[in-house]
């Protein structure tokens, strides 16, 4: 999918369908209760109340500049918790070739946080060492974010650990990564907002071009049922109730503005906004 926002583009680029994985990390999500909500059905979930989504990244083209926002789960990645998303063998950079772009070509990576599912294909596996996969790119980074994971913290899953030694040390080691404010500006039309709380540093993506707005949620929000349901919290976030805070913030800053959310792990058609029918949020293409 492509959407055009301004002088901006952002291109989908999707790598695997992801809705068990994501149901299951949404306790409150049980087909019973989605079953109750009839809007997600069924853009978002099946008949039967199953979750849909998917894992995928975001290019944007920017004053000819291309920027991929999150780069999935990659190859080849030892993923012993979560055994669905290790040791994948994707055509991803194919799928990247198909809007006439290499790795070569993009100027900025830029990871919204450093769970292992936004890191992946920072790096790939040649010769048993991890390469940059994006050679001529700046791999942007919350600086802060950085510390909190280089720390080792053990309360966190051992695949993130895994994917810090993977797919972000090599490129801080490599000297490719610039590790940034949590306000970061690429340039007048994209920058980085806080929305802490899924991990302590998080961050999302906002496009503001000719009067036109969109954000990248990254994972302050999962699915389009936190929409209506912001207090449905997630098992994986680092600090719950900031979480919950940030989500509640952000949608009602969303709700009637016309700004475009692009959701991270929302199914397509992704892209939609944040209105209040009947007394409630809903997500609306």
């Amino acid at each position: 999918m492509k959407w055009i926002v301004g002088d901006v583009e952002i291109f989908q680029i999707v790598e695997l369908e992801a809705g068990k994985i994501i149901q299951s990390i949404i306790p409150d999500a049980s087909p019973e209760n989605v079953k109750k909500m009839n809007w997600l059905i069924p853009n978002y979930a099946d008949k039967n109340g199953i979750l849909k989504a998917l894992v995928q990244s975001f290019l944007i083209k920017s004053n000819e500049k291309y920027i991929l926002v999150d780069t999935c789960n990659g190859n080849d990645k030892n993923r012993p918790s979560m055994t669905e998303w290790g040791n994948l063998k994707i055509k991803f950079i194919e799928k990247l070739n198909e809007f006439g772009i290499t790795p070569s070509n993009i100027d900025y990576v830029v990871c919204t946080h450093l769970h292992f599912d936004h890191v992946g294909w920072n790096t790939t596996l040649i010769n048993q060492k991890w390469i940059p996969t994006f050679p001529n790119a700046k791999y942007i980074f919350s600086k802060k974010e950085y510390e909190y994971w280089k720390s080792k913290p053990k309360k966190e899953l051992v695949d993130d650990l895994l994917g810090i030694e993977d797919s972000v040390q090599p490129i801080i080691d490599t000297g490719l990564a610039e590790l940034v404010k949590d306000d970061y500006k690429f340039d007048e039309n994209i920058s980085l907002i806080q929305t802490p709380g899924h991990t302590p540093h998080h961050v999302s993506v906002q496009i503001q071009s000719q009067g036109k707005n969109a954000l990248i949620s990254g994972d302050f929000i999962y699915h389009p049922c936190q929409v209506e349901k912001p207090e449905w919290g997630n098992t994986v976030d680092t600090y719950s109730d900031q979480a919950l805070e940030t989500r509640k913030k952000i949608l009602s800053t969303l709700v009637d503005s016309g700004t475009l959310l692009l959701g991270s792990h929302f199914p397509n058609p992704v892209g939609g906004y944040i209105v209040k029918k009947d007394g409630k949020l809903i997500f609306k293409i």
